[in-house]
Formats: C-alpha cells, structure tokens, sequence
C-alpha cells in the first residue's frame, strides 16, 4: 500500500508521481488542505512530498525514488556503471537546486519585492524551502500552480536597465539551454532508458512549458531537444 501525501502540481510531487508510474505502482494522492497537513505529515521539516509505503514514511523526492527502486528494482532508476549512476545523481541534485532557487526567488520577489544579496552560504534545499515556507500559506487546493503564482505578482516601477524578474528569466533561460545541450546527444540524461535524473529534469520543465514563471516557456520552446525529451519521458511514465 502506497499513499503519496503532496500537493498535485508542485514539480517534486511530479518528479515522485512519474517515477511511481514509471514502475507501474498504484499509489493513492493525498493532498494538504491546510498548513497544519504538512507539519502533521512530515513533523520534521514540515515539506512534502512525504511517500507511505507499509507504515514506512520517507520524506524529500529524491530519497523518496531511490527508496522505491531499492523495493521495486525494475525498472532501475539509476544506471548499472556506477560512474553514469554519480552522474545521474548530480544532475539531480543540480536539477532541484538550481530551478528550486529561481522559482523561490521568484515567489518571493513578487511577495516582498527584490531582496537583497547572494542566497544564504551553504543553505540546503530543504534549508532554504523551510526558511520561507511560512512566509506564505501552502497553494490552496483546486487552483493550478500557474494560476497561484500569477495571483501573487505585484506591479511595481521598473528600475534603469533589466528588472530582478527579467534577470530570473534571462537565467532560467540560460540554464534550460544548459540542459538541452548536456542532453545531446542521447534519448535521456547520461543513457538511454529514463533514470531518476529524467525525471526530476522533466518536473522542472514541466513547470516552465506551464509558464509557471512567466516568459519562461519560450526559452523552453526554442530547445525542441528538450520537448522531445519531455515526450519521451511522458510516453514511458503513462502520458
């Protein structure tokens, strides 16, 4: 029996949900419906996803995967040569990090305006997420992740030369053209089967081609690469 606690839309959830798929294991979606679901759900750092297998609960979507391959092996989720199986990991690691912080940067310009100075030296991911996770409440359920950010944008005066919101884009660009690149030129990430790295890859791209940031998805569009990729994974993972 596996329930799945997390909120539909957010990019970790389909990062796990692709993956339960991908192996072809039911799973029951439960969903926060208030603040107090998250900590009830995960008491330790209060994020989810948190996944449910047999009364065990493992928590953050990468430890959730490698957890499930380690019951379920097949279809294996990393790479059998161990240095493409390291290689698989990093990019996922590079993955959740780096789209996590613009996302993060973004919700919190829009919510406070620009802030000020580089993010916090040696802040993890889940370090960085509980630091502002209580700066606003959990997306309600029922409206879509790319409705919920737009509802937050504020207008502001826009300073001499590019805004803080134009940077974030011209980065989630350029990072989006570092992946299209690394892809190059195989079907998937490092091999030729979908890994955990394709993944936690198609979940943030899942959220660009929503234009969950908006004026990223063309940066998306121009990599047709990285939309066959997204296909490829979708048509392995049950559309």
């Amino acid at each position: 029996m596996i329930v799945l606690y997390a909120p539909r839309t957010a990019p970790f959830t389909e990062k796990v949900m692709r993956g339960l798929a991908l192996k072809k294991l039911a799973f029951e979606l439960v969903e926060p419906e208030t603040p107090e679901d998250y900590h009830r759900w995960n008491p330790e750092t209060g994020l989810l996803p948190v996944i449910e297998i047999d009364g065990k609960r493992v928590h953050d979507s990468t430890a959730i995967l490698l957890h499930v391959d380690e019951l379920s092996p097949e279809p294996p989720l990393l790479s059998d040569d161990p240095r493409t199986a390291q290689n698989q990991l990093r990019l996922v690691h590079w993955v959740d990090e780096t789209f996590f912080w613009y996302w993060n940067r973004w919700m919190r310009h829009n919510a406070t305006g620009p802030t000020e100075g580089p993010p916090v030296a040696g802040e993890s991911l889940a370090e960085a997420a509980s630091r502002t996770s209580h700066a606003e409440l959990p997306r309600p359920g029922g409206v879509s992740l790319r409705s919920w950010v737009a509802s937050r944008v504020r207008a502001r005066p826009e300073p001499d030369g590019p805004s803080e919101r134009e940077r974030l884009v011209q980065e989630v660009g350029h990072r989006v053209s570092d992946l299209a690149r690394l892809l190059v030129p195989r079907p998937f990430f490092y091999a030729d089967r979908v890994s955990i790295a394709d993944l936690a890859v198609y979940a943030m791209l899942r959220t660009i081609a929503d234009d969950s940031i908006p004026g990223t998805r063309p940066h998306l569009e121009r990599c047709p690469g990285l939309l066959d990729f997204m296909k490829r994974v979708e048509q392995e993972t049950g559309g």
